[in-house]
């Protein structure tokens, strides 16, 4: 018989489960040493991984945004934003070109996470893996 897993946000994926860890851990660094946390906060930027600071949303949930700006909120390349767009995530037609809600990437995000959890949920109560 399977154990049910522990963890608190069954929609996560492997890699926002490991996120959520490393921004646990920054979070303790940064309480015990705000200089260390700095330094490392820096590191992390020169190797492009600056999803590891935390940064606030300057959007509104009615603005627009580029496929680029999508990509850079999200902390994902641009063929993923073009995946999204694929498999549902709605598109805004402008003079411009495409450009994406705020509130539909954030409304994306939460049914992608909704499905995760409900196949998770699925497997452990079959007992499948």
């Amino acid at each position: 018989m399977k154990r049910a897993d522990p963890w608190p946000w069954p929609g996560d994926s492997p890699l926002d489960r490991a996120r959520r860890i490393a921004r646990t851990y920054r979070e303790a660094l940064l309480r015990a040493d705000a200089e260390a946390c700095g330094e490392v906060d820096g590191r992390c930027r020169e190797l492009g991984q600056g999803w590891v600071t935390p940064r606030p949303m300057n959007f509104g949930h009615d603005d627009l945004l580029t496929m680029e700006e999508v990509a850079d909120l999200c902390d994902v390349q641009p063929d993923t934003v073009r995946q999204w767009r694929r498999r549902g995530l709605p598109t805004v037609d402008t003079a411009d070109g495409l450009r994406y809600r705020v509130a539909d990437v954030l409304a994306y995000h939460a049914q992608r996470r909704q499905i995760r959890a409900s196949s998770t949920e699925n497997l452990d109560m079959t007992g499948n893996s």
